[in-house]
């Protein structure tokens, strides 16, 4: 026989101890037994050898007296029943205890709510237990339930309980069970002692070790579930450490976690919960954590939820987290800790609503790594929550450092419909975040796909998919060989309800300050496809944002309209040996049809870069609406400062309707395009360079490159002048059967215009000086000018500016002003004296076998003629088409003899103000 006596733990340090009264436990013989140092409490039991009920009193293994160490066990075979309230196994500091239950029909009730009896199960309470279920065994922790809601019965689970412990809890085989209510504590570090307590329970200090297996097949249900715990109790020193492990291995081995029934509250499973705490999870071989919520609750998975670690990892075919129920969040890294979750190997993660990567200053990393390995979120915010109707969504780093990585075939599906959101995926959510998603390798892919609420669109219709990289704080988003980020928008879309589909790249909104984004995407099969209705990409979007594109080694981005800078936004995307493809039209909004449009509004600014081949193509055949390109404001936002620079035989095309497809530079903001070695087609579509008055377009051609158009305004469209238009033509060729030059544009340099010109502007051959050769008609209209330069090659010889009309152009230059401009220090009474100063030097034509020849004189009837220079004054000009110049130059005073003059000029003024005022006395 064994004496012993009993004490009383638990949590909060206002519990008395309740001493043990002496009791006697029988040997045991059958099929229950006992051995070792242990007690029940509060009344004195024999316990088996047969079914053993014993009320709720505590059944205490591994016992010890006044610290003495000691051992204990317990098994329960054979399909016994044993009854209590509480089983505790290694109840004391210097305790052991082991129990072993198994068999079909085993079975173990826990009914307790009698006085010191304050929870059900612990093994390792302070000292080293453990609890070995198997053979279809049972433990039913759930039994006279309403006794949980007394006085301080908690009727909470420990495996582990208070600094110093160590406790495991294995169920192995199919069939076996164990059921358990409110709390499921694993590795608590709790500390009472006096002066605060009259009794102790804990070592200040000390380690606390958990453990819990589930195997083979076996089923564990749990409500709220702790994996680690921070120091607590009345006396921690607060360098307590926390461990805890879960094994959840087997096909048909669940962990299932529920919602707190008796008290109304969520399903909870959290993990690293305090500094200096560390939880493991491992979950293979067909294993699963199944959480089935409350329904009008937030029901989390929380991955380190206050300064610890967690390793949590799914793995193989048929292993699984299952998340049903209510707004199921999982939360990989929350409260300043850190938290790594793999999911490998073709495992399975599905059913949150929500999942957050680094939250609240925690650092979370997200492994989705093989060929069937998924995260599936889907569902919609239930009613009664701050998300109702919310379609699934990703927020990774949310106020914290979050990254994704998807690898190797794995796989992210955020579907769903939602009147409040839509799928969503968001990188660096809230100032200061960090979030990364890296999509690497063939078959990998992180989808968003949302579907029409009721079919016809309005102000119920569900949004469809938005990403941002960036939102708030600092994003990044990298995908690589042959990695795939999709979007598709399956909600109908109207101006009054406007439903875009949205990838951007630093910021959210058109009004409110926004984040920065780096997206880069490289390789072949590597894409961002934003698709279905109104599918729209933006790089640098709303104020204060910032975003930068990469795509590269034929890479490929594709949607209907793509911004870089819009709404104060900052923008640059360079597009190396990769393809844009932009098609369709949008159905709400705008009406716009596909469009790539750089620098869109006020304070916006836009750079694109395409280079090495890079294609940029924008198609919209069937469309009603603008589609094509727009440098420097867009169709909707007035104003901003948009750059394209095309190099390396890149190519854009525009495929459109005649009447609204083309290109603009300079829209209504100022807009800059640098061709160079590239082509741009528009079909029969229009070039504006400077369209809306106020707006200021550049356009430089050089290094072979071809622009094609139906349309070109120069400063002008059709209807009329526009805003100020350049166009200088190197080296290249510009092709349009109509081109315009408005009166405050300008058309120049050394290339070959092919189309028919008016001119209203200005039309400078050359690049100071040189040939421009026009094959067209040419028709001089009110206020045009040609300015032809004249510089001397320093060797005694002038270069002068030449325009050529091929075979057959008509040319009308009535009315035209002819300006001759000498460039730096050339003299123009040497060039005069050289012979220079003839029409033919300046304007010639060429016949059908490429021989220049002279315009009739007949052809500048009408045309005026002047002359100013950089260092020479010029007057009396006079110039004959057949006769040359006459006039007077004289050379510009340097410096020195300009303050000589003024100074005279002073002297000359003071006397005639004094003769003045003297005639004015008489």
């Amino acid at each position: 026989m064994y004496f012993v006596r009993a004490f009383c733990k638990g949590l909060v340090a206002v519990l008395a101890c309740i001493t043990g009264l002496p009791v006697m436990i029988g040997a045991a013989s059958a099929q229950i037994a006992v051995s070792g140092v242990n007690n029940s409490y509060p009344g004195a039991f024999t316990i088996g050898p047969g079914n053993t009920d014993i009320g709720n009193n505590g059944l205490y293994i591994g016992n010890p007296i006044q610290g003495n160490a000691g051992n204990g066990t317990l098994s329960v075979l054979g399909g016994s029943v044993l009854r209590v309230g509480l089983i505790s196994v290694a109840n004391s500091q210097t305790g052991t205890g082991s129990v072993t239950m198994s068999g079909i029909g085993s079975r173990l009730d826990l009914t307790g709510f009698s006085p010191g009896v304050l929870n059900r199960f612990e093994v390792g309470n302070w000292g080293t237990g453990s609890f070995v279920l198997s053979g279809g065994a049972t433990i039913d922790g759930r039994a006279n339930a309403n006794a949980c809601l007394g006085q301080n019965q908690f009727c909470h689970t420990f495996i582990g309980n208070a600094a110093g412990s160590n406790g495991v809890f294995t169920l192995t085989g199919a069939g076996t069970s164990a059921s358990f209510l409110r709390g499921f504590f694993v590795g608590n570090v709790a500390v009472f002692g006096p002066p605060i307590d009259n009794f102790t329970f804990g070592t200040p200090g000390g380690t606390t070790q958990g453990r819990v297996e589930v195997l083979n097949g076996a089923l564990l249900r749990t409500q709220n579930v702790s994996l680690t715990t921070a120091p607590g109790g009345s006396i921690p020193r607060g360098n307590e450490r926390s461990f805890a492990d879960v094994i959840i291995r087997g096909a048909g081995s669940t962990w299932l976690a529920e919602a707190r029934t008796l008290d109304g509250q969520s399903a909870l499973f959290t993990t690293g919960n305090g500094p200096n705490s560390w939880a493991t999870v491992n979950i293979s071989e067909g294993g699963k954590l199944r959480m089935e919520g409350a329904a009008d609750m937030y029901n989390n998975i929380n991955l380190t939820n206050g300064y610890g670690r967690t390793d949590f990892t799914v793995t193989g075919a048929g292993s699984r987290v299952e998340m049903v129920g209510g707004n199921s969040m999982l939360q990989v890294g929350t409260s300043l800790g850190t938290a790594n979750m793999d999911v490998l190997a073709g495992a399975v993660v599905e059913g949150p609503l929500f999942v957050n990567v680094g939250r609240d200053g925690s650092r979370g990393t997200l492994n989705i790594d093989g060929a069937g390995s998924r995260l599936n979120l889907y569902g919609n915010g239930v009613a009664g929550t701050s998300d109702a109707n919310s379609a699934p969504g990703m927020l990774i780093g949310r106020n914290g450092t979050g990254t994704v990585n998807v690898s190797n075939g794995g796989r992210i599906d955020v579907a769903g419909t939602g009147t409040l959101r839509g799928p969503f995926v968001n990188l660096g959510f809230q100032g200061g975040a960090s979030g990364t998603v890296n999509i690497s390798g063939a078959n990998s892919v992180v989808s968003l796909t949302s579907g029409s609420a009721h079919g016809t669109g309005g102000p119920t219709e569900s949004f469809n998919p938005f990403v941002s990289v960036g939102y708030d704080g600092s994003g990044t988003l990298n995908v690589s060989g042959g990695g795939k980020l999709l979007l598709n928008g399956g909600s109908f879309s109207t101006v009054a309800a406007s439903r875009a589909t949205q990838f951007i790249v630093g910021g959210r909104s058109d009004t409110v300050a926004g984040g920065n984004g780096v997206a880069r995407i490289s390789g072949a099969g590597s894409e961002v496809r934003v698709g279905g209705t109104d599918a729209i990409a933006i790089v640098g979007f709303g104020p204060s944002s910032t975003g930068q594109l990469t795509l590269s080694d034929n890479a490929l981005l594709s949607s209907t309209i793509f911004t870089v800078g819009r709404s104060g936004g900052v923008g640059v995307a360079k597009v190396d040996n990769a393809t844009v493809n932009l098609s369709g039209q949008f159905t709400g909004s705008s009406q716009s049809g596909a469009a790539m449009v750089i620098g869109d509004g006020s304070d916006s600014t836009g750079v694109v870069t395409l280079q090495n081949n890079a294609r940029v193509t924008i198609s919209n055949p069937g469309g009603t609406n603008g589609t094509g390109v727009s440098i420097g404001g867009g169709a909707v936002r007035s104003g901003g400062d948009g750059t394209l620079n095309m190099t390396s035989g890149s190519s854009l095309t525009v495929n459109g309707p005649a009447g609204v497809s083309g290109m603009t530079v300079g829209r209504t903001g100022t807009g800059l395009a640098r061709v160079t070695g590239s082509t741009i087609d528009l079909g029969q579509g229009s070039l504006y360079v400077g369209r809306s008055a106020g707006a200021n377009g550049v356009m430089i051609v050089t290094g072979g490159s071809s622009v094609s158009a139906g349309y070109v305004g120069i400063g002008r469209t059709q209807t009329g002048d526009g805003g100020t238009g350049t166009v200088v033509v190197n080296g290249s060729t510009l092709t349009a059967n109509t081109i315009e030059i408005g009166a405050n544009g300008y058309l120049g340099g050394n290339g070959t215009i092919t189309g028919n010109i008016i001119n209203y502007g200005i039309v400078n051959p050359g690049n100071s000086p040189g040939t421009l050769v026009v094959d067209g008609s040419f028709v001089n209209g009110l206020g045009g000018r040609l300015v032809m330069e004249i510089e001397s090659n320093g060797q005694g010889g002038y270069n002068t500016d030449h325009l050529i009309f091929k075979n057959g152009t008509t040319v009308s230059l009535t009315g035209l002003d002819v300006q001759f401009r000498f460039l730096g220090a050339t003299d123009p009474n040497a060039f005069k004296a050289s012979g220079g100063f003839l029409i033919n030097n300046f304007l010639q034509g060429q016949d059908a076998q490429g021989n220049l020849v002279n315009l009739a004189p007949e052809t500048f009837a009408g045309t005026s003629f002047s002359a100013r220079a950089d260092s020479y004054t010029i007057q009396n000009f006079v110039f004959s088409p057949t006769a040359g110049a006459t006039f007077a130059a004289a050379p510009v005073p340097e410096p020195e003899q300009w303050a000589m003059l003024l100074a005279g000029l002073a002297i000359i003024g003071a006397v005639a103000r004094r003769r003045a005022r003297a005639r004015a006395a008489a």
